[in-house]
């Protein structure tokens, strides 16, 4: 899965990513791991891929690293983000 870049605009400031879905006109803020979540996503990731980034960069264990990985990913999908 990967980011639908050809019509959402997003910029990162301080550590928070905005994002704008342009055909619904919605914008999203996105901090924390979600942001880096977000930001791998530019390229064709896994749910598996994304967990095992996480578990790289930041102190987690892999039950919430995977935890909020899912449920941020499934937040992408209601909101038409992912391709």
């Amino acid at each position: 899965m990967r980011l639908r870049t050809s019509d959402i605009s997003a910029r990162t400031i301080g550590g928070e990513t905005i994002v704008l879905n342009l055909p619904s006109s919605q914008y999203f803020a996105i901090t924390g791991i979600g942001s880096r979540v977000f930001q791998l996503l530019s390229e064709d990731r896994s749910v598996d891929e994304l967990v095992t980034a996480i578990l790289d960069e930041y102190d987690v264990d892999e039950d919430t690293a995977r935890r909020d990985v899912e449920t941020f990913v499934d937040r992408l999908r209601q909101a038409q983000l992912l391709a």
